[in-house]
This record gives C-alpha cells, sequence and structure tokens, in this order.
C-alpha cells in the first residue's frame, strides 16, 4: 500500500511539473501573439507612410519636368503657386489639381494646408502638406483592438481549458489517494474487525471445554459469543452486499410495505439486540404509510443508522425514529445526540470504506461500508438518503425518503 502511496504522490509532483510548464507556455504564447499583433500594425503604419512618400516624390517629379523647360542656371525664390526662374515666372498647377491627383492615386494620404504629425513633408514649393489620412489609422487601431481581443479571447478559452484539465487531473489524483488512504484504513479496520470477535470466540471455547462453568457462566458466554457472531456475520454481510453494489449486481425485490408496523418491529429487534434501553428510544410512527420496498435491505439501512446511533454517541442515548409522509413521498428520519458531523466530513461520508481518523487508534468498531451500502440500497428504492448535522458534539439527522405507495 505505501509503494501506491508513493507512485500517487509521484504523479501528483509530475503534475505540478505539468501544470507549471504549461502556464508558462500559455503565458509565452499569449505574449507572441500580442508582439505579432503589434508588429504587424507597425508595418501597416510603416507601409502607409511610405505611399505618402511616394505621393510627395510624384508630386515633386511633376514639378521638376515642368521647371527643366527652362534652361535656368537656378531658382529664384518660391512663392505660393510660382517658381521664379531666372526672373521669369513659372506657372505651376493649381493646388487643388495637385491635391485631387495626389488623392486620386494616394486615397489614404491628404493635402493639408498645415502638417498634422511632425514628419509630414512638405510640397516642392511648400505651399501645403502631405499628411496620413485619421480614418486608416483609426481602422488599424479598430483592427488591432480586435485582434488583441481575439488573442485575449483564444488565451482565456485556452487557458480555462487548461484550468479545467488540471483541476480535473488534480481531483482524480486526490481521488485516487484518498481511496488508496481509504483501503488502507479499510484493510486495518477489517483486520481489527475479524480478529476481535475470533480472538473472543477462541478464547470462549476453550474456556467452554477446558473448564468446568455453572450454568449461569455458560448462559453469559453463550450470550458473549452470540454477540461475537454477530458481528462477524454483519461484517461479512456487508462485504458482499457493498461487493454486489459497487458491481451494479445488488438486487431488490420490492413488495408493498406497510411501514409502521415494519418499523416498529426494527426498532424493538436492534433494541433487544443492544440491550433494551441502551439506545434511549423514542418513535413517533405515522399509521397506514406503505411503499413498494424490499424489507430485508431496508432493514440493512435502518440497523445500519440505528447501529450507528449507538455507537456514536455516549450514554444516556436519546434516540429518535419517526416516520411520517405527504402526498409523492414517505419520510424516516433517524437522529441522535451523539458525536455529530463536521461540515467537512459530511461530503465524504457516504463513500465506501470512509471513516474519520486512523483505524488503528479508532475505538469505534466499523468497516465504512454501512452508509454507502445504505445509499446504494436508498437508491435502488428509487429514493435517497441524506445526513444533517450543527456540528461535532451536536449529534446528527438522516432522512429516508421513499416513494409513497397509494393505498
Amino acid at each position: 500500500m505505501d509503494r501506491h502511496l508513493r507512485r500517487v504522490r509521484t504523479q501528483r509532483l509530475i503534475f505540478w511539473g505539468v501544470a507549471l510548464l504549461l502556464c508558462s507556455q500559455l503565458g509565452w504564447w499569449i505574449s507572441l501573439q500580442t508582439h505579432e499583433t503589434r508588429r504587424f500594425e507597425d508595418a501597416r503604419i510603416d507601409q502607409l507612410k511610405a505611399g505618402r512618400a511616394e505621393a510627395w516624390q510624384l508630386d515633386t517629379k511633376d514639378i521638376l519636368a515642368r521647371l527643366r523647360a527652362f534652361p535656368a542656371v537656378g531658382l529664384g525664390p518660391s512663392i505660393q503657386g510660382r517658381v521664379v526662374v531666372e526672373a521669369q515666372e513659372v506657372d505651376l498647377p493649381p493646388l487643388e489639381d495637385r491635391r485631387r491627383a495626389i488623392e486620386a492615386r494616394f486615397p489614404y494620404v491628404a493635402v493639408v494646408a498645415q502638417p498634422v504629425a511632425d514628419d509630414d513633408p512638405p510640397l516642392f514649393d511648400q505651399s501645403a502638406y502631405i499628411t496620413l489620412r485619421q480614418e486608416p489609422l483609426k481602422t488599424l487601431t479598430s483592427e488591432r483592438r480586435r485582434a488583441l481581443w481575439g488573442v485575449a479571447a483564444q488565451g482565456g478559452f485556452m487557458a480555462l481549458g487548461v484550468f479545467l484539465g488540471l483541476i480535473y487531473i488534480y481531483r482524480k489524483l486526490n481521488t485516487e489517494m484518498e481511496l488508496v488512504l481509504r483501503q488502507r484504513n479499510f484493510i486495518a479496520t477489517v483486520t481489527h474487525e475479524l480478529k476481535t470477535p475470533i480472538a473472543a470466540l477462541q478464547v470462549w471455547t476453550e474456556t467452554l471445554f477446558t473448564r468446568e462453568l455453572s450454568e449461569e457462566k455458560k448462559a453469559r458466554v453463550h450470550d458473549l459469543m452470540e454477540k461475537d457472531l454477530a458481528r462477524l456475520t454483519e461484517l461479512v454481510s456487508n462485504l458482499l452486499e457493498a461487493a454486489r453494489a459497487d458491481a451494479g449486481s445488488l438486487e431488490l425485490r420490492l413488495e408493498p410495505l406497510d411501514l409502521q408496523p415494519w418499523l416498529q418491529g426494527i426498532c424493538e429487534a436492534m433494541e433487544h439486540r443492544l440491550s433494551p434501553g441502551a439506545l434511549g428510544l423514542s418513535i413517533e410512527l405515522g399509521k397506514d404509510i406503505w411503499a413498494m420496498a424490499d424489507p430485508k435491505a431496508l432493514g440493512t439501512v435502518m440497523e445500519n443508522l440505528l447501529s450507528n446511533a449507538y455507537k456514536y454517541a455516549g450514554e444516556p442515548r436519546q434516540t429518535t425514529v419517526t416516520l411520517d409522509g405527504d402526498r409523492d413521498d414517505v419520510f424516516i428520519v433517524v437522529s441522535d445526540r451523539g458525536n455529530g458531523i463536521s461540515s467537512k466530513e459530511m461530503p465524504r461520508i457516504f463513500q465506501p470504506f470512509y471513516r474519520v481518523g486512523n483505524e488503528l487508534t479508532r475505538q469505534v468498531p466499523g468497516s465504512g461500508l454501512g452508509l454507502f451500502l445504505s445509499k446504494e440500497i436508498m437508491l435502488r428504492h428509487g429514493g435517497d438518503i441524506r445526513a444533517a448535522s450543527q456540528g461535532l458534539g451536536l449529534g446528527s439527522s438522516f432522512t429516508i425518503r421513499l416513494p409513497r405507495l397509494a393505498k
């Protein structure tokens, strides 16, 4: 068993290593996608700026072509729309025509009177400036924002998938470890539960055959031997029934059952078995309440609950059994004022082999199968069983629900 525990612990270490690797890979992927999105936008902006420079070059080339028609030694001062060449004024195309020509060929640039950006180039005659339109820039910004949101969404979905997968694997590993621990406890408690009555029976047998005993002492030994045999029978029966339930082969024989007299008989039999008055029973049973049930299997559930009320409560015990119902359901409630159940333990008390503490030091006998078997039996009846407790030392209550049979 320790080998299995070491294996599970090793798997948990591997799990955390893989989880760390996946998280780092996911962070790297998100960072890479964000960087690539920004780089793509910067490349698009550089492309637009290259188009702006091309527009300036074409306009300047046209102006210089006109100036070559004059054999000028040099250019004189420039005024808006004209260039003076050797005391001659050269008429340039109207600025409006040049603007239309530039914007028709390069729709993402505009000719403006004043620069918008610091790097907007002036026209050759400095009559205006060429700048990038805001609409393409806003479109690029919007596209980048959408791309970043897309990356965030993809990263979020990936992170959610990884997170859920890690939670699932972690819970499976925890479940396996808990199962191994419960199985180890189960082996310990079954060994203890088997050895104790067997050892006692061996002692009583030797006593009967090796000593002369009075009739009163023989009756006492006989009573003790019956109790030990009943303990062994209950343990073996629970083991067999739990194995059938786990394999899905637990069979019930349902029949119409008048619950009031049946439950009265179960309670009286348990009182007789445990010793009269040991449970401190208070019974409140409604009459004419019927259900389709297997008397033997349902009796096993009640015996488990009453046995727990006896084992997990100190003297003087106070156990209450009530039977009631509504139009659709029947409710059997077994409550006590015993040790109670903590909120941490409550979700696990119906799991197989689950018992609180160490089986080697626990004083209360049991195998951890009674409540598991009770749950399985009630589910196969089409009902359920639920537990409630206000906390440790405040007792507990178990409610059995069955579909009611109309009579």
